[in-house]
């Protein structure tokens, strides 16, 4: 009889301590997470692993290239993203414009934003939303540099001719390159004046194509009597890749001639 008994209190008491086990687990969140915090798994999703970029026929991303709607471009590799979509947002945290939710992301996908008003050159922060099997919604944060028109053909000077003005009677030549990222630049011409405004002569590149990939030459034709002793500007004008209405470009460099 007390054999039975005493058999029967440790079979209860071994079953309480196996309740106070589950209940230590369950408010702890270790055995498949409580209502107050997330579970094991969505503590390692982290942000949402796609690689966005604003779509530019450009080399840089002009702001005012985009009026209405914007192309974005997203990479991704590991799990699959479903139901997504991309946003453009001030720094403030007013909505520019969004795309329409897609139902799943291929490796390489797009999508397009409708804007609420036209770019305007300045810093925005792109985001993309989707779900993830495990994790719920994730997303990615990227700060896009929207810029405005260049300010100048973007050209360098190579080897500036100098020396003695008597050495040039009927030529001078001036070697420029393209700056990295631009080439190739087009409709290159160039105006050699004196400070007083005074032209001495012209130049343009081969005729069909006048574009600037590489190092090239243009080959001013002087004005009878050729260079004089003192200071001269050389002009070059031309068209970089950038948005039409930004319209054509110069760029000048001084000389000096004894």
């Amino acid at each position: 009889m007390n054999s039975a008994y005493n058999k029967s209190r440790r079979g209860l008491a071994v079953a309480a301590l196996l309740l106070a086990a589950v209940a230590v687990l369950l408010l702890s969140g270790l055995a498949g997470g409580g209502a107050d915090g997330p579970d094991r798994a969505d503590a390692s999703c982290g942000q949402l692993k796609v690689q966005p970029r604003v779509v530019s026929k450009f080399p840089k991303v002009f702001a005012n290239q985009y009026d209405k709607k914007m192309k974005i471009a997203v990479t991704h590799g590991g799990h699959s993203v479903r139901h997504w979509r991309a946003e453009l947002y001030t720094f403030g945290g007013y909505l520019l414009g969004r795309s329409k939710w897609d139902s799943r992301m291929g490796g390489n996908d797009h999508t397009a934003l409708k804007l609420r008003v036209p770019m305007q050159p300045g810093r925005y922060t792109l985001v993309v939303k989707g779900t993830v099997s495990g994790c719920g919604e994730l997303e990615r944060d990227m700060v896009v540099n929207f810029r405005g028109c260049l300010n100048g053909l973007p050209i360098k000077f190579i080897d500036k001719p100098g020396g003695t003005a008597a050495d040039y009677g009927r030529w001078l030549s001036v070697k420029i390159a393209p700056k990295p990222v631009w080439a190739p630049l087009k409709d290159i011409r160039g105006t050699l004046s004196n400070f007083e405004g005074d032209v001495y002569g012209t130049a343009e590149l081969p005729r069909g194509s006048r574009k600037l990939i590489g190092e090239q030459v243009l080959d001013f034709k002087l004005k009878q009597g050729g260079l004089q002793k003192g200071g001269y500007s050389v002009s070059v004008t031309g068209k970089a890749r950038q948005p039409r209405r930004c319209g054509n470009l110069s760029k000048n460099t001084s000389l000096q001639f004894k």
